[in-house]
């Protein structure tokens, strides 16, 4: 099986959710296969994920581009630009004439058995070549995140952006998620959306996974009041929730116990959460750790207290695999199939979710048991190699039903289909 591996950057380093279960999965798929991989690329800040990438696949092409640091006047000067357009900023910034030759060229020249689209922005750039068989990875039913962010969003100018880019994705993962020959969604949950809302029939679910000899429990016994959330925080629901967990949770753990103490763990907080956390006792924002084991070591309580969110979260089965209790919102967990009470604790309003961790903080016998129980679980239905086993057997259905699209043939009028949406 020969496989093209569309992304819309490197997958190193492996510091956001989605570049975690992509590149677990295919690392061990490129063991059974020839899987050639290719993605935008920073000459200079991905030298080293360039390096990493062409060790494990077979070949890899970076496409030479350079992105406007995020909150700059370049980036927000691109977002209001975007706003006249008809694609969603987080595809038009991917939407580059180059990305689509590479992508023409390494077809013609290797004749792909498949071509696998990791998130919608490698999708958009491939429909436009009309290469098949097509499969779209959905890592989050994106325009339900949209949606999810103008719900909450308070500003009145960031909820009106955040409606437009809503109702602009709608559109185009309508087009993009019917014009696959097939979908992989990351939760149950997502694929029951995903045909209720598209229509779209040809989707199954892949569990998510965690590297559980990676992640094992710790030898060292965890801090007295340790709480800790790991997430890159340039992802703005993680920043939502740590400071909705800062302002409405935090301080209630504090009036009970003063031992409290919160770790912040990922990369690139912003300025409003550095000045929220300031301003609370005990709270450390680390910014980005190039291992976050020894922090989830530390921790007595995990916390994912996420109101804004699609697909799953990786976090919760790598420190469910630690043996460490995690108290998250219903939403936090969407999609994991687990036990409330036994494997995590769920609660949404703030004092429902400070007295979770109290009394997880104060009842050392029953953190242990519920982390024994989330590791159990991991274990036994969550490990990467089952995860690639069931990705595998969808590529090998998906191929023998497109045989007739093997040649990889290119429409002349696909080129328009994209400017159309």
């Amino acid at each position: 099986m020969k496989i093209l591996l569309t992304l819309p950057r490197p997958l190193f380093p492996a510091d956001l959710g989605g570049k975690i279960r992509t590149l677990n999965i295919f690392s061990h798929l490129a063991k059974r296969m020839e899987v050639h991989a290719i993605s935008l690329a920073d000459p200079d800040s991905d030298a080293q994920a360039i390096v990493e990438m062409r060790q494990i696949f077979r070949s890899y092409t970076p496409i030479f581009w350079r992105e406007k640091a995020k909150y700059s006047l370049g980036f927000y000067g691109g977002l209001l630009f975007n706003h006249l357009g008809r694609l969603p900023y987080s595809v038009a910034k991917y939407r580059l004439a180059q990305y689509r030759r590479a992508v023409e060229t390494l077809a013609a020249r290797e004749r792909f058995d498949l071509i696998f689209c990791d998130f919608l922005p490698p999708a958009a750039a491939v429909l436009e070549t009309g290469l098949r068989p097509r499969v779209l990875f959905e890592h989050n039913v994106e325009s339900l995140l949209r949606k999810r962010y103008w719900e909450t969003e308070q500003n009145p100018v960031r909820k009106w952006i955040f409606h437009a880019e809503w109702k602009k994705v709608e559109a185009l993962e309508a087009k993009l998620l019917r014009s696959s020959d097939y979908v992989i969604a990351v939760s149950e949950d997502d694929r029951q959306i995903l045909q209720r809302e598209f229509g779209v029939d040809h989707v199954s679910s892949i569990p998510t996974g965690v590297d559980t000899e990676f992640f094992r429990p710790p030898e060292v016994k965890p801090c007295p009041g340790r709480i800790v959330f790991v997430g890159s925080m340039d992802w703005y629901p993680n920043e939502d929730g740590v400071i909705w967990f800062l302002q409405e949770v935090y301080p209630r753990l504090r009036k009970e116990n003063n031992e409290v103490n919160l770790a912040v763990v990922g990369r690139n907080p912003s300025a409003r959460l550095l000045q929220i956390a300031a301003n609370e006792p005990g709270v450390e924002i680390t910014g980005r750790v190039d291992d976050v084991r020894p922090y989830l070591a530390q921790a007595s309580v995990v916390v994912v207290p996420l109101r804004i969110g699609g697909g799953t979260r990786i976090k919760i089965p790598e420190a469910m695999a630690m043996a460490k209790p995690v108290v998250s919102t219903r939403l936090g967990a969407e999609g994991l199939p687990l036990l409330p009470g036994r494997e995590i604790l769920l609660e949404d309003e703030p004092e429902g979710f400070a007295r979770a961790i109290g009394s997880l903080l104060k009842d050392a016998a029953r953190r242990e048991a519920i982390g024994i129980a989330a590791r159990e679980k991991v274990v036994r239905e969550h490990n990467w190699e089952v995860v690639a086993d069931k990705v595998e057997q969808i590529l090998k259905q998906v191929i023998a039903r497109n045989t007739k699209h093997a040649a990889m043939e290119f429409p002349a009028r696909a080129s328009e289909v994209l400017s159309q949406t």
